[in-house]
């Protein structure tokens, strides 16, 4: 087995503060330290996520590691069936995001000078954080498939997208990097996210495939994990919402606006509750 004094973390050349690396170099606090990183994304199996306090076992994908790191977790295994289209743009925007905090946003007690830094990780830092960091560096540079995997060889020669995380790579640049055509939930009248045509059809390919190839269990994961994830962002965006109504109602204004979305969301708890019915009883199947 590797040990961390065989490990590294490999800095992102092209974005100062981005850094990649497997799970053992995640799990290293004094390389965390002398790179200064706050921030860690961990693109695996739970079960391969660092734990630095064994108190740390919040349910949330999201939390803080004893105000150590601010810490992110997709649950994404290294399979070319896998859909990873469905986590780049909140991932890509995590990582943004996190690059433009500072340490001092962790926490007063660990306040240090200087930008924080972010480092995404898998298992052995070869596909999955390899795929996540191409899909940024894709965004932010409007870069191809060939140009961004080239970009990341610089600082890790061992990046290697698997087969189907690279088609979905190229398909990501393809849909303009968002397989949404919008994030507003309430156009015209619909509580759903319309997918972009390329996404759609990528999924309609990959469901086929696994049904003939008798992959019942690896096709109910996904649309399993698709349903979740849909919830999860009508969750956020619910919160959202019911945060700015409370100050339009403090300012009073947008009562009118609210009873639009009030509506709205309740179509989106009736799909809430067929999403849970599904769920209980098995039925995956996706409509059409």
């Amino acid at each position: 087995m590797q040990s961390l004094r065989e490990t590294s973390i490999a800095q992102i050349k092209s974005v100062p503060g981005l850094f990649i690396s497997d799970r053992f170099a995640a799990r290293s606090l004094s390389l965390l330290k002398s790179l200064n990183i706050k921030y860690i994304l961990s693109v695996t199996r739970p079960e391969d996520r660092p734990k630095f306090d064994p108190k740390d076992h919040a349910e949330s994908d999201v939390h803080v590691n004893s105000d150590r790191f601010v810490t992110r977790h997709v649950d994404i295994n290294d399979d070319p069936t896998e859909d990873i289209l469905l986590h780049l743009k909140d991932t890509c925007d995590w990582i943004e995001a996190s690059l433009l905090s500072t340490s001092s946003d962790i926490g007063r007690q660990n306040r240090t000078a200087g930008k924080a830094g972010v480092l995404v990780h898998c298992t052995q830092g070869i596909s999955r954080s390899g795929s996540i960091v191409i899909a940024y560096l894709m965004r932010k540079f409007s870069l191809d498939y060939p140009a961004a995997l080239a970009l990341v060889r610089e600082s890790r020669a061992l990046v290697s997208p698997n087969p189907g995380f690279e088609a979905q790579l190229r398909i990501w640049r393809s849909c303009a990097y968002d397989v949404y055509l919008s994030h507003d939930y309430f156009a015209a009248g619909s509580a759903a996210l319309e997918e972009k045509d390329v996404y759609r059809s990528w999924k309609s390919a990959r469901d086929a495939m696994l049904k003939a190839d008798g992959a019942e269990e690896k096709l109910n994961k996904a649309r399993f994990a698709s349903m979740a994830i849909m919830a999860a962002k009508f969750g956020k965006k619910r919160a959202q919402d019911n945060e700015e109504g409370t100050n339009s109602d403090y300012l009073g204004i947008g009562k009118s606006v609210a009873g639009e979305k009030e509506k709205a969301w309740k179509n989106v708890e009736k799909m809430e509750e067929e999403w849970t019915r599904r769920l209980i009883t098995g039925d995956y199947s996706i409509p059409d």
